[in-house]
């Protein structure tokens, strides 16, 4: 792989990555917040989050409580990614082009 191709996709995956995290954020708010499920803003947090915690939530309805864990176990898994796989390749892309 390239080291300018590696670095790009890091930047890259490191920018969707963000942004799913504020979508995830926004999520929980809404959802502590009561907002009008008719709002616009709403709606359409709603519909990029829901597709995305779907597999989550088939993974931990059998967990007592009230508490959805699909948000938390997402934002780990978005941290997990970008301390691993995007510093991974923008240290290639760094390191590769010397």
């Amino acid at each position: 792989m390239d080291a300018a191709l590696a670095n790009g996709l890091g930047w890259v995956l490191n920018i969707v990555l963000n942004m799913v995290q504020i979508v995830i954020i926004g999520s929980v708010i809404i959802s502590w917040v009561n907002a009008d499920p008719n709002n616009q803003i709403v709606q359409v947090i709603n519909r990029l989050s829901e597709p995305i915690y779907r597999p989550l939530r088939r993974l931990t309805r059998n967990i007592p409580g009230p508490i959805d864990w699909a948000p938390m176990i997402l934002l780990l898994i978005i941290v997990f990614l970008q301390q691993s796989l995007v510093k991974y390749l923008l240290n290639y892309g760094r390191f590769a082009g010397y």
